[in-house]
C-alpha cells in the first residue's frame, strides 16, 4: 500500500479556507415565516402592478370616451350625410367666425349712423369665449339647422342640374366685401402732382398707429341710414332706404385669380380687426384665418347656390310681369251708421236704409265733378281723415296700412277692384258706408316681381325637398310639454274689427328714436289716459272727448303704432 502524501498544513489552511462553508439546516418555525414573508411580497408587487394597470387602462379609456367616442358620437343626419360631435364643432366656430366677419361688415356697411353700428361694434370678445367653451357647451339647435337646410339644398340641386364651382364663390364673396375689406390704392404720383410742404407725411411709428386705428377704409363711400321716429326706439335691423344707396359705379366681378388673391386679403384684414378688438380686453383669439376663410367660403356658397336654383326655377325669359297693384292709396268719405246697442235688426238695417240714400247723393256730386277733398271735409265722418281731405294712405290687399292700422276687409276689396281716380259706390262696413277713390296703384317693378316670385320658389322648393328627405336629430326632439298643461291648437288671426279713424296725435317716446324726436302725447279734453304700454306692446290709440282710455295692452299685443286718416284700428288688443 503505498502511503498517502502528505500534505503541507500552509496547503492545507488554504484548501480550507478556499473550501464554502456550509450553514446548519434552517429550524421549521424559521422556514414557514420566511415562506410566508415571500408569499406577502409576491402579492404586494402583484397588486401594485394590478392598480398601476388599472390606471393606466382609466386613463387610456378616459382619452378614448373623450378624444375618440364623443367627438364620433352622431349629433344629426340628413339622408347618408351625417353631422358628428367633431363636425358640429367646427360647424359652431365657422358660426362664431362669421359672425364676427358680419358684424365688421355692418359697421363699414352702415358707419355712418351710429346708434346702428353700436350695436355689432366690439362684439368680438364676447363671442370669442363663447368660441373656447364649444365643446362644453350645449349643441346650438341654430347651427344643426343651418348645416341640414344646406345639406337638403346640396343634395337637391342635382335634380335640377345645379352646380356651384370654387371659383364663382371666390368671385362672389370679393365681389360682395371686397369694397369695405380691401383699401383702395392710391393713385401714382406723377411729376406734374402738386405737393404741400406744409404737412409731412407720417412715418415711423406713426403710420403704424394710423394704420392700424382705423378698422373702416376710409376712403370707401358708406351709406347713411335714413332714419324716422319709431315708437319704442330704433328696430333691431334697420334696413337703408333708397337714399342710402352708393353713387359710385359698382366694381365688376373680378376674375378667378384676382378674386383668389382678394380672398386673402379680405380673410386678413377681418382676423387684423379681430385681434384690435381682442386686444382692448386682453383676449388671446380662439379662432383662427383657416375659421374666418371656410366661414366665408360656407356662406357665399349657400348664396350662390341660392341664386342659381332661383334661377333655374324662375327663368327670366318665361317670367310674366303681372299689372296687379302691391299697394294702393285712397281716400275716403264715411257716412257713420250707430245703431243703439239694443237696436233689432230691423232698426240696423233701417237706419243703414237711410244713411245709403245720404251716400249715394254724395256719390252723384262726386260723378259731376265736385272736389272730393273738399266733400270729405265738409261731410265725412271719420275724424281721422276728414281733416286731410279724406286720404287714408297705402294699404295692401289684407287692408293693413304702412303705419300698421288694419282698414275693413270690404273697403281693402273693393279698392284693390276699382280703378285709379274712379269714385266707388257706396261700400257698406260696420261703421256705416264708405265711398273711396284711389288715388294711387302701386304696381312692382319687373326686377321686384321677378325677385319675389324667385324667393317664393326657392322657398317652396325648400320645403318640398326637406318633406321628402330623411332627417333626424341625435337624441330625437320632442315637443317639451309643461306638465298638467293641455296644449291648445294654434288660432288663425282674423280681423277685429274697431272704431272708425282716430284723430292723429302724437305719440310718446318710449325710447331715443333714430335721427329725431317725438313730442309728448296731447291728449284731448276730459281723457285720462295712460301711456305707459307693457313689454312687447305698440299701441296707441287715439281717445276722443269724454273717454277715459287706458292705452296699456295686453303683452304681446300688436296694434297700430301711428294711425293715420282713415285707420280702422281695434282699440282692445287681445294677447
Amino acid at each position: 500500500m503505498a502511503d498517502t502524501p502528505k500534505i503541507p498544513p500552509q496547503e492545507r489552511r488554504k484548501a480550507q479556507a478556499a473550501a464554502p462553508a456550509v450553514s446548519p439546516p434552517m429550524p421549521r418555525r424559521r422556514l414557514a415565516r420566511h415562506e410566508r414573508e415571500v408569499r406577502n411580497q409576491r402579492r404586494v408587487v402583484i397588486l401594485t402592478a394590478t392598480a398601476i394597470g388599472l390606471a393606466i387602462l382609466a386613463v387610456i379609456i378616459g382619452l378614448s370616451y373623450d378624444q375618440i367616442w364623443v367627438p364620433s358620437r352622431p349629433v344629426a343626419q340628413v339622408g347618408a350625410v351625417s353631422l358628428s360631435r367633431r363636425d358640429y364643432w367646427q360647424e359652431q366656430r365657422l358660426a362664431y367666425a362669421r359672425q364676427i366677419a358680419q358684424n365688421f361688415y355692418l359697421v363699414a356697411r352702415f358707419g355712418g349712423n351710429q346708434q346702428f353700428t353700436q350695436q355689432f361694434a366690439n362684439q368680438s370678445p364676447t363671442i370669442n369665449r363663447q368660441a373656447q367653451t364649444i365643446r362644453t357647451s350645449p349643441v346650438d339647435d341654430g347651427v344643426v339647422a343651418q348645416w341640414e337646410t344646406l345639406q337638403i339644398k346640396l343634395q337637391g340641386v342635382a335634380a335640377l342640374g345645379v352646380s356651384v364651382s370654387d371659383d364663382e364663390i371666390t368671385q362672389a364673396l370679393a365681389n360682395d366685401m371686397g369694397q369695405f375689406f380691401i383699401p383702395p390704392q392710391a393713385p401714382p404720383i406723377t411729376s406734374t402732382a402738386a405737393i404741400s410742404g406744409t404737412t409731412a407725411p407720417a412715418t415711423g411709428a406713426t403710420a403704424a398707429v394710423l394704420a392700424t386705428a382705423t378698422l373702416v377704409p376710409t376712403a370707401t363711400p358708406i351709406p347713411t341710414v335714413a332714419a324716422s321716429p319709431t315708437p319704442g326706439g330704433p328696430t333691431a335691423t334697420p334696413e337703408p332706404t333708397s337714399t342710402t344707396a352708393p353713387t359710385s359705379t359698382p366694381n365688376p366681378t373680378p376674375q378667378a385669380a384676382e378674386a383668389a388673391i382678394q380672398l386673402g386679403q379680405i380673410v386678413d384684414e377681418i382676423y387684423r380687426r379681430y385681434e384690435i378688438e381682442l386686444a382692448s380686453a386682453q383676449l388671446k383669439p380662439a379662432l383662427t384665418k383657416d375659421d374666418f376663410r371656410a366661414a366665408l367660403i360656407v356662406q357665399y356658397r349657400d348664396q350662390v347656390l341660392n341664386t342659381k336654383v332661383e334661377t333655374r326655377l324662375v327663368p327670366e325669359s318665361t317670367f310674366e310681369v303681372s299689372s296687379e297693384p302691391k299697394k294702393v292709396k285712397a281716400r275716403q268719405i264715411l257716412i257713420a251708421v250707430s245703431p243703439p246697442a239694443d237696436a233689432t235688426q230691423a232698426q240696423i238695417d233701417t237706419l243703414f236704409q237711410d244713411a245709403k240714400a245720404r251716400a249715394d247723393a254724395l256719390v252723384a256730386d262726386l260723378r259731376k265733378g265736385a272736389s272730393f277733398a273738399d266733400v270729405a271735409t265738409a261731410t265725412s265722418s271719420d275724424p281721422g281723415s276728414s281733416n286731410v281731405g279724406g286720404d287714408i294712405g297705402l294699404f295692401d290687399k289684407d287692408g293693413t296700412a304702412d303705419n300698421g292700422a288694419t282698414y275693413p276687409p270690404e273697403l281693402a276689396k273693393a279698392a284693390f277692384s276699382l280703378a285709379q281716380n274712379t269714385v266707388s259706390e257706396p261700400i257698406r262696413t260696420q261703421f256705416g258706408w264708405h265711398i273711396i277713390e284711389v288715388t294711387e296703384r302701386q304696381v312692382p317693378t319687373k326686377d321686384a316681381q321677378l325677385r319675389d316670385a324667385r324667393t317664393k320658389a326657392l322657398d317652396t322648393w325648400l320645403a318640398d325637398q326637406r318633406a321628402a328627405s330623411s332627417t333626424q336629430r341625435f337624441p330625437p326632439q320632442t315637443p317639451t310639454l309643461t306638465p298638467g298643461v293641455t296644449e291648445t291648437p294654434t288660432v288663425v288671426s282674423t280681423y277685429q274689427p274697431g272704431p272708425p279713424t282716430q284723430v292723429p296725435t302724437p305719440l310718446p317716446t318710449l325710447a331715443p328714436t333714430v335721427g329725431g324726436t317725438t313730442a309728448p302725447p296731447t291728449p284731448t279734453a276730459g281723457d285720462a289716459v295712460s301711456s305707459t304700454p307693457t313689454a312687447g306692446a305698440a299701441v296707441s290709440p287715439t281717445p276722443t272727448a269724454g273717454d277715459a282710455v287706458s292705452s296699456t295692452p295686453t303683452a304681446g299685443a300688436a296694434v297700430s303704432s301711428t294711425p293715420t286718416a282713415g285707420a280702422a284700428v281695434s282699440s282692445t288688443p287681445t294677447p
